[in-house]
C-alpha cells in the first residue's frame, strides 16, 4: 500500500501540474510538440526514458485490484506501452499526436482528464 501512496501522489501532482501547464499555455504546447516530433534523435532518448518509467512502475506496482490502485497500474502500462511504440513505432506516433494537434479541443480535454486524475490520486495518496 505504501507504493500506491507514493505513486498516487507524484502521479497525481504530475498530473495536476501539466494540466495546468497546459490549459494556461496551450497553443506555446502545441509548437513545442511540433518541435518535439520533428526532432528525431530526441524522441529516440524520449522513448528509452519513458520505457525506463514505465518498467520502474510496472514492475513496482503491477496490482490490478478493483479499486483506485488500478488507475496506476493502467496509467504505469500505458506509459511503458507509449514508450516501446514511441521507439518500435515512431512514425505512428507522428500521426496519432497530429490528430490531437488538429483539433485543439481534445488538447482541453486531454488536459481536463489529466486534471480530474490528477485530483482523484492526489486526494486517494494523501487521504489517511
Amino acid at each position: 500500500m505504501n507504493t500506491s501512496r507514493f505513486l498516487s501522489k507524484v502521479l497525481g501532482i504530475y498530473l495536476i501540474i501539466i494540466s495546468m501547464m497546459l490549459f494556461t499555455n496551450m497553443h506555446m504546447n502545441v509548437s513545442l510538440i511540433h518541435a518535439l516530433i520533428g526532432n528525431a534523435p530526441l524522441m529516440y532518448v524520449t522513448g528509452f526514458f519513458t520505457v525506463i518509467l514505465g518498467l520502474l512502475m510496472v514492475v513496482s506496482h503491477n496490482i490490478w485490484e478493483w479499486n483506485w490502485r488500478v488507475i496506476i497500474t493502467i496509467i504505469a502500462w500505458i506509459i511503458l506501452l507509449k514508450g516501446l511504440s514511441i521507439l518500435f513505432f515512431p512514425h505512428m506516433i507522428d500521426k496519432t499526436t497530429m490528430l490531437f494537434l488538429r483539433d485543439i479541443k481534445l488538447l482541453y480535454v486531454s488536459a481536463g482528464i489529466d486534471l480530474i486524475l490528477g485530483v482523484a490520486l492526489t486526494y486517494f495518496g494523501f487521504k489517511k
